[in-house]
């Protein structure tokens, strides 16, 4: 009777592992990913600290990288050919992308609860 009781759990517990993988658990999961990085956690667990810290480092990369692309661009008036349409176009990417990705490595700390 041990041996059927313990296989039981076993499928009990593997069924509700394998509940998230399937279509609305996808969802809702994807939801309370989307939720934590943009609006954060008082208390995050360290992976998700490090995941936050990840995401928002990329973002911030990005604006670096678009940054560098604006002056370069400038300096040399490529693509456009006028240097004020080439900075018009690629700043506000790059504030777009700054503004995201400070929000995201900023929720990876904990937050004080009032």
């Amino acid at each position: 009777m041990g041996h059927r009781r313990n296989m039981e759990k076993f499928i009990d517990e593997s069924r509700a592992r394998q509940r998230n993988i399937v279509f609305p658990d996808t969802v809702r999961n994807g939801r309370s990913v989307d939720a934590f990085l943009w609006n954060g956690s008082p208390n995050p667990p360290l992976i998700q600290k490090i995941v936050a810290w990840m995401f928002g480092l990329f973002f911030l990369a990005l604006t670096a990288l678009g940054l560098f692309a604006m002056v370069l661009g400038a300096h040399r008036g490529i693509v456009f050919g006028d240097r004020v349409a080439w900075i018009l176009a690629t700043l506000p990417i790059a504030v777009v992308c700054a503004y995201v990705g400070i929000r995201i490595f900023r929720n990876g700390f904990a937050r004080r609860r009032f």
